[in-house]
């Protein structure tokens, strides 16, 4: 395993963006719009989603300040029993935004998050590049964006 070119920290929860997230529909199947507006003063490089009933989602971010890049990710289900988007109260959306904003991992660059999305493996980070191989579909995802 080479060194970690990432860092995870909880002041990436300091640039959630609450005003709109907190405004969000709260509905089961896929989190596009809370994935895709969870930090502020942002530009959003790739986004990918399963596009199933149940599966995973995730989004790469670029801070317009820091021009750091962030990635994140989140699984979602299809009904109100298991997607706990839906019908999520405040305090269960405060929560969440938090968790993820605090498990992104943030790059210096975009260069070193491409690195990390191509090269990552199961036993390195199975969240990443275990089941479904949520690396390889958000390296595609910025791809297509054409970043």
């Amino acid at each position: 395993m080479c060194e970690k070119k990432y860092y995870q920290s909880d002041k990436t929860a300091q640039r959630i963006d609450w005003d709109n997230i907190m405004l969000l529909e709260r509905s089961a199947g896929g989190h596009d719009n809370q994935m895709r507006r969870l930090l502020k003063n942002i530009t959003v490089l790739g986004h990918w989603n399963e596009g199933d009933y149940q599966g995973s989602v995730a989004t790469c971010v670029q801070f317009n300040d820091t021009k750091e890049v962030v990635i994140y990710h989140d699984y979602y289900g299809s009904c109100s029993g298991c997607d706990v988007w839906e019908g999520a109260t405040d305090n269960d959306v405060r929560q969440m935004c938090y968790q993820l904003a605090c498990g992104a991992y943030v790059f210096k660059n975009l260069e070193d998050c491409r690195i990390f999305l191509n090269t990552v493996t199961k036993e390195e980070d199975f969240a990443w590049a275990g089941y479904g191989d949520i690396a390889h579909a958000l390296l595609h995802a910025i791809d297509l964006h054409g970043i």
